[in-house]
């Protein structure tokens, strides 16, 4: 099997993602007013999947800078990595790869579970698309297959206000203020097996909405 960092060699240049981090992503989560709770629910090492919802094109680097003491692992759809200039970016300064949407995409998955192994942080946005303003998606089951088949903790994320920000209704509108809330780690006793992946997509859904209004 070809090596992770042979497939995406970007996901080694660890002191480009700091330099995006602080300045780019920085400067998106300053202009947006970013609210960050719970960073201390994050461990500091280790292999953690965080699980959040999706509302705008910016939750990734809104995210890394919500998380910011160590670097964040994204799945990001297919298209943006054959994008001008957007594309170069993903590549060269977030750690990001693929998944083509609209089908179960295996190769993604398992490059999520080889970044897990290294001991990393792996970002999956369970509904495989932006969400309405206020509204949820019903998860896709790869995610579930994901946690269950790496046993590794769940950090459950929750954003809001970033629909403002490049959202499902378009592009920014007014002043955005975003809030980005992170839960406890938990694990699912679920077995590994594939008519539990959905089941296990809509738990870590519910603990992502668990998160709504500060509970």
């Amino acid at each position: 099997m070809e090596s992770l960092t042979t497939k995406y060699p970007w996901v080694k240049r660890k002191k480009a993602y700091w330099v995006w981090l602080k300045t780019v992503a920085r400067l998106i989560g300053k202009l947006c007013r970013l609210e960050v709770k719970g960073r201390e629910n994050i461990p500091e090492k280790g292999p953690i999947l965080l699980m959040a919802n999706h509302r705008s094109y910016l939750d990734p680097p809104l995210v890394a800078y919500a998380v910011y003491k160590r670097p964040v692992f994204f799945m990001a759809k297919a298209e943006l990595f054959t994008t001008p200039i957007l594309g170069s970016l993903i590549k060269h300064w977030g750690n990001a790869f693929p998944v083509k949407r609209g089908k179960a995409d295996l190769t993604a998955l398992k490059t999520a579970l080889e970044i897990l192994n290294r001991g990393e942080l792996v970002c999956i946005f369970p509904e495989g698309q932006r969400a309405p303003a206020g509204k949820f998606v019903r998860p896709k089951w790869g995610a579930g297959m994901v946690a269950l088949k790496s046993k590794a903790p769940i950090v459950p994320c929750l954003i809001e206000g970033s629909e403002a920000l490049i959202g499902k209704e378009g592009l920014i509108n007014g002043a955005p203020k975003v809030r980005i809330a992170f839960g406890k780690p938990f694990r699912l006793d679920l077995e590994d097996k594939k008519e539990n992946y959905q089941k296990a997509a809509d738990l870590i859904m519910e603990r992502i909405k668990e998160l709504k209004g500060g509970n």
